[in-house]
């Protein structure tokens, strides 16, 4: 009887504001039949289109030990799209005239370092600070993703940094930081008296009317009906615990009943008091001089949504991805269209929200969903034209290596350890070339002369490009490899590593068991695939001594290691 009862529950939570055909609601629940029926966990989905169709339903199972089926009023964790709402907060408080933007951040964490630079609540709403990103840090001291991670934990990784990379508002940071939504929640906190988890419940989820959406600060706190955290392994189903208590840049647990209001107002469908200050999340970011943040995903706005073409249309686009929670949301402001999937079945759920977006809109679509590339715009260029392109390519920045190499008469670009790699296609134009790839996204080359090295410059739409530059790798013998080993500690962070030769390779063994393989780049340049330590360069002492490395990778700028000596 007790699956009888869970089975008819898996069907009965719908909410309808115009009626679909029958057709239509087939259609549409074919999307999510991989979660159908079925004891395992799943998803909770919502869609707005236009002023009159607006609906909500579920599939799976939210607690699969005691049977209890996901329902438009289950909460599940979103991560990244958490931060719009603290971005909200911070708006709010400078309307009650409680901050104002170009407020030092110092005049609320008093804990932070005195940088060499201003750095205003401005800059973190902005995303143009300079501070590292806090969850790179973490993958440096070892710190699992299931760990235990207060508020707290995260200030005194921040603390730790007592330089900026840049001065703030001449440049973006890191993409996906979560640093800065960890500072702006402080400011909420010293600002108004109140923990951001209460300034929103009170001006944000209790006036919208929001009675499923919380944010945890403590990660033992107890809600109702929440959908539980899940990962599967070679078909075993076990728990995925997150364990985080850092509310702002992520711990901000919704239901799909409670999204749809949400995105109803964002969008214009509905209006309240707080329209106004919602609709402002849409606005791109800037530095000070008005340059919008033209990321790879799209155009940064203000509540950590990108913006950009898909399929030629005008569309919005937020992810989250913990633990076993994954949520998506798609916006398409000129079809009034909004659709968003949120699960606890360790899965993306980007298909299923983008394919129930494309059910209302697929022949609006300018562009196909396949990238064609036409005869008429192609190049054909001989082997010996083809391999003028061919060698190794750096992002320092980044700490990211690539290679081109020409096989029979084609262009590959792949990783340094791959063999084989994606087509790179010649177009008319000259020394520009096309990514070929699945889908519909436009990746073009461009190869010029950059700070007179040959490189290339990649942007995909309307991105900013990203910048690679030619270089030839150096080889290490084991005896050379040997001046790179010893001990290296970073004081503020204390944390040890110990390079060794092993197998002629440059190894670093670190806490809790980390071990990062070195590749040479070029002289005393390593690169590594681990993302915290995605390049390091060494320095030398007057005599020639290794002295140290610095870390560059996505996240981290210059974070200097001192070798110990004996």
């Amino acid at each position: 009887m007790k699956k009888v009862s869970t089975f008819l529950l898996l069907f009965s939570v719908i909410s309808i504001f115009a009626q679909l055909s029958e057709i239509e609601e087939q259609q549409i629940d074919s999307i999510f039949s991989e979660w159908k029926g079925k004891d395992k966990p799943g998803v909770a989905t919502g869609l707005i289109y236009g002023n009159e169709i607006q609906y909500t339903k579920a599939f799976g199972i939210a607690d699969v030990e005691n049977g209890r089926p996901i329902t438009i009023q289950t909460k599940f964790q979103i991560d990244y799209l958490s931060r719009q709402f603290a971005i909200l907060a911070v708006l709010i408080l400078q309307e009650q005239g409680k901050i104002q933007w170009d407020d030092a951040v110092l005049k609320y964490i008093t804990e932070l370092p005195k940088y060499d630079y201003n750095l205003t609540i401005s800059h973190l709403l902005n995303h143009t600070s300079g501070l590292n990103d806090y969850e790179i840090i973490k993958g440096i001291l070892g710190i699992r993703e299931d760990a235990v991670f207060t508020h707290d934990d995260a200030l005194k990784l921040i603390q730790g940094q007592k330089n900026l990379n840049f001065i703030p508002g001449t440049q973006f940071s890191y993409m996906t930081s979560k640093t800065e939504l960890t500072l702006l929640a402080e400011v909420v906190k010293k600002a108004s008296g109140k923990t951001l988890a209460e300034f929103a419940q009170e001006f944000i989820f209790a006036p919208l009317g929001m009675s499923n959406t919380v944010f945890l600060d403590d990660y033992n706190t107890i809600i109702s009906d929440i959908g539980i955290s899940y990962q599967t392994i070679e078909d075993r189903l076990s728990y995925r615990n997150t364990n985080l208590g850092n509310a702002g840049p992520t711990n901000l647990y919704t239901s799909a009943e409670d999204l749809k209001k949400w995105y109803a107002t964002l969008t214009g469908i509905s209006q309240n008091t707080l329209s106004p200050l919602i609709q402002k999340l849409d606005n791109p970011v800037q530095l000070n001089d008005g340059t919008v943040f033209e990321s790879w995903w799209g155009r940064l706005t203000l509540g950590r949504a990108f913006y950009h073409l898909e399929r030629g249309l005008p569309a919005f686009w937020q992810f989250g991805l913990v633990g076993g929670y994954g949520a998506n949301v798609f916006r398409f402001p000129e079809q009034k269209l909004t659709s968003f999937v949120i699960g606890n079945n360790n899965n993306y759920n980007g298909m299923p929200a983008m394919l129930q977006a494309n059910h209302f809109i697929e022949s609006e679509y300018t562009e196909p969903s396949s990238v064609e590339i036409h005869e008429s715009d192609l190049r054909k260029l001989s082997i010996e034209q083809l391999k003028k392109y061919e060698g190794h390519y750096w992002d320092a920045k980044r700490g990211l290596a690539r290679k081109l190499h020409v096989m029979e008469d084609t262009l590959f670009y792949a990783r340094p350890e791959v063999e084989r790699g994606a087509l790179l296609i010649p177009l008319k134009t000259k020394e520009r070339f096309q990514l070929k790839i699945d889908g519909d996204e436009k990746i073009f080359f461009t190869f010029k002369n950059i700070k007179e090295k040959f490189g290339y410059e990649i942007t995909l739409g309307n991105s900013q490009p990203y910048t690679y530059l030619q270089y030839q790798p150096v080889e290490y013998s084991p005896e050379q490899l040997q001046e790179f080993t010893g001990n290296f500690y970073e004081e503020n962070l204390k944390v040890l590593y110990q390079f060794k030769v092993v197998d002629g390779q440059l190894i670093a063994y670190g806490p809790v068991g980390i071990e990062v393989i070195f590749h040479p780049v070029t002289k005393d340049v390593f690169r590594s695939p681990t993302p915290s330590f995605g390049s390091i360069r060494f320095q030398r002492t007057q005599e020639n001594g290794v002295r140290g490395f610095s870390i560059y990778t996505d996240g981290i700028q210059n974070l200097k290691f001192k070798k110990l000596y004996d």
